[in-house]
């Protein structure tokens, strides 16, 4: 029986009863990597959590996480070597790993993989300098080491799977194996083009919703620059509501929706389940991916295949997905706000859409597992000629 790890930094969480949880798509990801052994487990860190109601069992579904103790701030150094030894225990227990990077469990467990020849790949999912850059000093001193550390892990990787077509392929390139294909789970696409008919409706005398999907504790996803956006196109006469929908903490938002005058025109769902997400999309004039750092955008992807006209900024994946009129400069509040006024035309909603809804298709499920599954076959051959 071959064992497959998938490890990570995660999170993933965990009950008083000590039963595991995470989301739909650890189901998804436990289900893609059976295709390489016959059983999966994670490797991670996993959190105490009261309030499981949006979270997948994860057990009940015969998925295990083995636990590793946070090491990964200055103030958790302390954990490092208990940490150490259960990651090695935890490599030398498998016949395979996929190991998700950036991460600093995965960057244990390739260091230990290499010294005793265990077969590995890397899945790369994000710039870890566009991240870190974003989280104060701290991160801004760090940044250079985590770029140079995941530029070694790539280019020495024997199977690297980027997200993005070309984007982290030219700042973290592989010597050896490697393919583009996205980590998007795209299984319920329309079949056919329909939000022509909602666009035909617009006006921008009418109500005009803005979405973005994504964590709203997370500064990088530049939520801010459109609330600032918004104070402009509300005194010019806009009446715009802006749908901020994940989970985490939104005191940061909520505040600075209130401070900016606001707090009537924003939405918080929360961490919602995927049917009544793309109600939402459904609903929404214009998507914005406003992101300062980001791998390629699994929710923008999303957004398009309900046929959501978008923007987003110059970051990472982000041209790869939308035509360049669709494309602003990061953290760059006017050339944001120039932006939604230009796209805010009923024609020009349409043609976006379009677009996006047939380029969203090149991303279905049934596309990507093919190519994927086509990668899996060539590590899995280099294993077998060992």
């Amino acid at each position: 029986m071959k064992k497959v790890l998938f490890i990570h930094d995660g999170p993933r969480w965990k009950d008083s009863e000590g039963t595991q949880y995470g989301t739909g798509t650890d189901a998804d990801m436990y289900n893609r990597y059976l295709y390489l052994g016959d059983k999966v487990e994670f490797v991670m860190r996993v959190f105490k959590t009261d309030d499981t109601s949006s979270l997948l069992n994860l057990n009940n579904i015969g998925l295990y996480v083995n636990e590793i103790v946070p090491f990964n701030r200055p103030s958790l150094l302390k954990n490092y070597f208990k940490s150490k030894k259960e990651i090695i225990r935890n490599v030398e227990s498998a016949d395979m790993l996929v190991v998700r990077l950036p991460s600093t469990i995965g960057s244990v467990a390739v260091a230990h993989a290499k010294k005793i020849n265990k077969p590995y790949l890397v899945e790369v999912v994000v710039c870890p300098w566009d991240t870190l850059r974003n989280h104060g000093l701290l991160g801004k001193l760090y940044a250079p080491f985590s770029r140079n550390k995941l530029k070694k892990l790539v280019a020495e990787a024997p199977f690297a799977l980027y997200v993005t077509k070309f984007f982290l392929q030219g700042r973290y390139p592989s010597k050896y194996e490697s393919a583009g294909i996205s980590d998007v789970i795209l299984r319920d696409l329309p079949e056919e083009y329909h939000k022509d008919g909602y666009y035909e409706n617009f006006s921008k005398d009418k109500k005009i919703t803005f979405t973005t999907l994504g964590g709203v504790n997370l500064v990088h996803k530049g939520h801010q620059y459109v609330l600032e956006a918004m104070v402009t196109l509300v005194k010019e006469g806009y009446n715009v509501h802006y749908n901020i929908v994940g989970g985490g903490d939104n005191t940061r938002l909520l505040n600075m929706a209130k401070t900016l005058g606001l707090e009537d025109r924003v939405t918080f769902p929360g961490k919602i389940p995927h049917e009544k997400i793309f109600g939402i999309l459904e609903k929404t004039d214009l998507y914005i991916q406003p992101s300062d750092a980001e791998g390629l955008p699994r929710a923008l992807i999303e957004a398009m295949s309900r046929g959501c006209a978008a923007i987003g900024s110059n970051v990472a994946g982000i041209p790869e997905l939308l035509d360049d009129s669709a494309i602003f400069k990061k953290k760059d509040v006017i050339d944001l706000t120039n932006k939604i006024k230009d796209i805010l035309d009923k024609d020009t909603l349409i043609s976006q859409s379009k677009k996006n809804y047939k380029l969203a298709k090149e991303y279905s499920f049934e596309n990507l597992e093919i190519r994927r599954k086509a990668f899996f076959d060539k590590f899995l051959n280099s294993i077998d000629e060992k």
